[in-house]
Parts: C-alpha cells; sequence; structure tokens
C-alpha cells in the first residue's frame, strides 16, 4: 500500500517512523512545506514570509530550544 504523510513535525515524523517498521506493506513519502523537520518545535527570529510567500510560524520561545 501506497502512504502519504503530510508534514514533518512531530506527528508526522512518528507516522513515518511507524510505517518503516513495515516496510513490507507499506512504501511512503513524508511531505513537509517548510525547508526543515520538526514542525512547531523549530525556533526563529524570523518574521513576515518565508522564500515561498508562506507566513513564518514558530511555537516556541527564544530560550526553550
Amino acid at each position: 500500500m501506497r502512504v502519504c504523510v503530510i508534514g514533518a513535525g512531530a506527528g508526522g515524523l512518528c507516522a513515518a517512523r511507524h510505517l518503516s517498521q513495515y516496510h513490507s506493506l507499506f512504501t511512503f513519502d513524508v511531505y513537509e512545506k517548510t525547508t526543515k523537520v520538526g514542525g512547531v518545535w523549530n525556533y526563529t527570529d524570523s518574521v513576515g514570509l518565508d522564500i515561498n510567500g508562506l507566513p513564518i510560524h514558530t511555537s516556541l520561545y527564544k530560550n526553550m530550544n
């Protein structure tokens, strides 16, 4: 079965890990719209839009990472 995982945040990475344990049953791709995996666990000082015109979002405070 072919599977598509949308997002490489915590949930997407967990899904990919579990799918990889059943490589004889599943083939999968993980799609992430940003340049980094980790989702909301990534911190950035940047604001506004990224190079693709998407809003920059972070849920972490500067001293939490």
